[in-house]
C-alpha cells in the first residue's frame, strides 16, 4: 500500500542541502522522495511501511533536522545584528583614516574574530557538513572566502605588515547573511498564500444531532450532518445553507474582499467565513472531498514533483563550486606569477569565490513555481505539472469537449411550443407528472416543472412513458401517430438543434418539449480571449452536428467538429501540426486529454480525466482557460528571466572579479542583491496578476 507524507525540513540554506536530505531519505527502503527547497518541506512517497523516527534519522544523517515550525529568520536575525554593528565598526577603524590609529588594526581584529565565528557559523556547518559527504555549495565559497581572508590578516598583522582584510572576512558573510534573510522573508511571503489557504477548513465543527450539539473533528463530518457555524468561525465542509440568511467572507478562496451574501439554500464553501450571527448549514460533502480540499491536493501534487528545469540547475550547482575554487586557486597562481603581488593575487582570489556563490541559480526555477502555484491557487487554478509551462508559453490552438466544459452538461426546457390550444403550464405539468420517479437526464428536468402526481405509469423501452394524469392518459416521448400529424411535424422541423420530446394526451400532441443544456457563464468571454491572444479554438463534441454547430455559432469557435468517439478525438489530436490544448471533464475525453501538448481538465469532470491533465479548472469557469495559459506563459518566461540572470551574472562577473577589478567587499553586495534579484523578480508574477 502505498502513502503519501510531508517532512518540515529546518536548517536548509540552499538547494544543495535539498539535494543532500533527498538522497539520504531515498536510501531508506521502500521510500521515494523529492524536497523541495523553495517550500522547505520533503515529499515523501512510501511504498511500505516505515517508522517516522527511520525518516527524522535519516534528515539528521544528512546534517538537517525534521521541524514543526519555521524558526529559521528568527534565528537569523541576532547574527544579522551582530554582524552589521561589528562589519560597519570594522570598516570604519580600518578604511576611514580619521579613525585609525596605533595598532587599530588588533581593534579591527578583535571586531571580525565574533563575525567569522558566530555570525559565519551557519556557513561554516553547512560547509563542513557539505564536506563529509564530498559536496560543495555556494556555503562552501563563503565559509572559504571569509576565512581565508580572516587568516591571511592575521598572518599579516602578525608579520607587522599595515594592510589586512579584516573587514572583508566581517562584511562578507554579514552581507550575504542579510541577503539570506531577505530571500527567506520574501519566499516565506509567496508560499505563505497557499499555506493558508490549505489551512482554513477548522479542525473541529459543532455538529447539530437530535437537538443537541457536541464538537466533532471536521474530518468526521459526512454528506447530510447539520454542523452550527458562529460569527467568526470557518465553514467546515462544502455546504448548504438552512439559516435564512448569512453573510460570508470568502476572501481566503476567492481573493474578494467584499463580503457575500446568501440566502436559504444557497451553497456555501468550506473555508469562507461567517460575518454575522449563527447559522446552520447541511453537509453536502466530506471535508475531504470539498474544492478546498481539491485544492490542496493538487497544490501538493503539483509542489511535489521535481521539474526538469530544476533538476537542470541543480546538475549545474553540482559541478560550479568545484570549478569556482579552482578558477579561484588559478587566479591567485596567475597573479602572484605576472605581478609578484602576493595580497593583489589574494584579493582577486577570494573575489572570485564570494561573487560566484551560486544562490541565485538554486533559487531561480522553485521561486517562480512558488509564486505561480499561489496566484492559481486563488483562482481554483492548478498547475499539476510544472514541466508543461514551456509548451503551455507555445499553445496556439485550444480543443473543447462540449458537454460540461463549455456546456453545464444538464439538461433543461428551453422552449415548449403548444400544438392543440393547451396552455405551456399544462403541458409541463402533466409531462413533469409522468416523468417523476425517473432517473433519466431527460425525466429529471420535467420532473421539476409539476407539483401532480401520475398514476399507473409504465416505459416502453427506448420511446417513452405514460401515465395517468388527473383523468387523461398522458405520453411523453418520442413522436407517435397522432391526429394533428402535420402540425406536429411542422413544429419538429422548425425545432432547434435541441432534444426533443413529445407530450401526448386525447389523441392528439399537445405540445413539443425543447431541451439543451445551457451554455457555462464565461464560455464566450473564454473563446473571446483566446482569439485576442491568437490563439483558434475548436469544439469537439460526440453530439450531433447540428447541435454543435448551434453552440459553436453562439460561443464564435473557429471550427466545429461533431459526432466523434473517443477514438476519434484520438486520433484528431495527434493530427494537430500547431502546439494544441485539449480542455475536457469526462472519460472519454482521457485519452484526448493525455495526447495533447497541454491536457486541461474541469474540476467537476471525472478523477481520470483530471489525472491525465497537467492543469486542472477546480470551478469549471472556462474563463480560466486563457488565465492558465497566460500564467503557464508568464510563469514561464519569469523562469527564464531568472535562469538568464542567475548564469549571467556569474559569467560576466567571475572574469571581472579574476581580472582583480572586484574589491571582495563589493563582490559580496553584488552576491548578495543576485539573491535578492531573483527573488523580486519571481514576485513580479504576483504583481502583474
Amino acid at each position: 500500500m502505498t502513502n503519501q507524507l510531508e517532512l518540515e525540513i529546518e536548517g536548509m540554506t540552499c538547494t544543495a542541502c535539498a539535494r543532500r536530505v533527498e538522497k539520504s531519505l531515498n536510501q531508506l527502503p521502500g521510500v521515494s522522495a523529492y524536497v523541495d527547497f523553495a517550500t522547505e518541506k520533503a515529499h515523501l512517497t512510501l511504498n511500505q511501511e516505515v517508522e517516522l523516527q527511520e525518516l527524522k534519522n535519516a534528515v539528521d544523517s544528512a546534517g538537517y533536522k525534521v521541524g514543526e515550525g519555521k524558526p529559521e529568520l528568527s534565528r537569523l536575525m541576532p547574527r544579522i545584528i551582530t554582524g552589521s554593528v561589528l562589519s560597519a565598526l570594522a570598516i570604519l577603524f580600518s578604511m576611514v583614516p580619521g579613525f585609525q590609529f596605533a595598532g587599530s588594526q588588533y581593534l579591527v581584529w578583535l571586531l571580525a574574530t565574533p563575525v567569522i565565528t558566530y555570525v559565519t557559523w551557519p556557513f561554516h556547518s553547512a560547509a563542513i557538513k557539505n564536506l563529509r559527504k564530498g559536496d560543495t555549495t555556494m556555503d562552501t565559497l563563503v565559509s572559504l572566502g571569509s576565512s581565508i581572508a580572516y587568516l591571511f590578516s592575521i598572518y599579516l598583522v602578525l608579520q607587522g605588515h599595515p594592510h589586512h582584510y579584516f573587514e572583508v572576512a566581517a562584511v562578507v558573510p554579514s552581507v550575504v547573511l542579510i541577503g539570506r534573510y531577505l530571500e527567506v522573508r520574501t519566499r516565506r511571503s509567496a508560499t505563505d498564500a497557499v499555506r493558508s489557504l490549505l489551512n482554513a477548513i477548522p479542525e473541529k465543527a459543532t455538529k447539530i444531532e437530535n437537538g443537541s450539539r457536541r464538537d466533532v473533528l471536521s474530518a468526521e463530518l459526512v454528506k447530510g450532518d447539520r454542523v452550527a457555524v458562529a460569527a467568526g468561525q470557518r465553514i467546515p465542509a462544502d455546504s448548504l445553507l438552512i439559516s435564512q440568511y448569512a453573510s460570508v467572507d470568502n476572501s481566503s478562496l476567492t481573493g474578494e474582499s467584499l463580503p457575500v451574501e446568501v440566502k436559504k439554500g444557497d451553497p456555501l464553501a468550506a473555508g469562507a467565513s461567517v460575518l454575522s450571527g449563527e447559522i446552520e448549514i447541511e453537509v453536502q460533502a466530506p471535508a475531504k472531498a470539498s474544492r478546498l480540499a481539491q485544492i490542496a491536493d493538487l497544490v501538493r501534487e503539483a509542489t511535489a514533483t521535481k521539474t526538469q528545469l530544476a533538476s537542470l540547475a541543480d546538475r549545474i550547482s553540482s559541478v560550479f563550486v568545484p570549478a569556482v575554487i579552482l578558477i579561484a586557486l588559478g587566479t591567485f597562481i596567475a597573479w602572484l606569477l605576472l605581478t609578484g603581488d602576493q595580497l593583489r593575487a589574494f584579493e582577486a582570489a577570494v573575489a572570485v569565490l564570494v561573487i560566484a556563490c551560486p544562490c541565485a541559480l538554486g533559487i531561480a526555477v522553485p521561486m517562480s513555481l512558488v509564486v505561480a502555484t499561489s496566484i492559481g491557487a486563488k483562482k481554483s487554478v492548478v498547475i499539476r505539472n510544472p514541466d508543461s509551462l514551456r509548451m503551455m508559453a507555445k499553445i496556439k490552438k485550444v480543443v473543447f469537449d462540449k458537454t460540461g466544459t463549455l456546456t453545464d452538461g444538464k439538461l433543461a426546457v428551453v422552449k415548449v411550443t403548444s400544438l392543440a390550444g393547451a396552455s405551456e403550464e399544462k403541458i409541463l405539468s402533466y409531462a413533469g407528472a409522468v416523468e417523476k420517479g425517473s432517473k433519466h437526464p431527460i425525466a429529471q428536468a420535467l420532473a421539476e416543472k409539476s407539483n401532480l402526481v401520475a398514476q399507473n405509469i409504465t416505459e416502453t423501452a427506448g420511446q417513452g412513458l405514460s401515465g395517468l394524469v388527473e383523468g387523461e392518459k398522458v405520453w411523453v416521448g418520442r413522436a407517435r401517430q397522432v391526429e394533428n400529424e402535420t402540425a406536429l411535424k411542422n413544429a419538429i422541423q422548425s425545432a432547434g438543434p435541441n432534444t426533443l420530446v413529445v407530450v401526448e394526451w386525447d389523441g392528439k400532441a399537445q405540445g413539443l418539449l425543447e431541451l439543451s443544456d445551457n451554455l457555462r457563464a464565461g464560455s464566450s468571454e473564454s473563446i473571446k480571449e483566446l482569439a485576442s491572444h491568437g490563439i483558434a479554438s475548436a469544439l469537439l463534441s460526440g453530439d450531433n452536428q447540428a447541435r454543435a454547430d448551434f453552440v459553436s455559432k453562439q460561443l464564435g469557435t473557429s471550427e466545429a467538429i461533431a459526432g466523434y468517439s473517443p477514438e476519434q478525438k484520438l486520433e484528431y489530436l495527434s493530427k494537430q501540426t500547431i502546439p494544441t490544448a485539449m480542455v475536457g471533464d469526462g472519460i472519454n475525453d482521457v485519452a484526448a486529454l493525455a495526447q495533447a501538448d497541454i491536457g486541461i481538465a474541469m474540476g467537476s469532470g471525472s478523477q481520470a480525466a483530471q489525472a491525465a491533465s497537467d492543469v486542472t479548472i477546480l470551478d469549471d469557469d472556462p474563463r480560466m482557460v486563457p488565465f492558465a495559459l497566460n500564467l503557464g506563459k508568464r510563469t514561464y518566461r519569469n523562469i527564464l528571466q531568472n535562469l538568464g540572470w542567475a548564469f549571467g551574472y556569474n559569467i560576466i562577473l567571475i572574469p571581472v572579479a579574476a581580472l582583480g577589478l572586484l574589491n571582495p567587499m563589493l563582490a559580496g553586495l553584488a552576491m548578495a542583491f543576485s539573491s535578492v534579484s531573483v527573488v523580486a523578480n519571481a514576485l513580479r508574477l504576483k504583481w502583474q496578476d
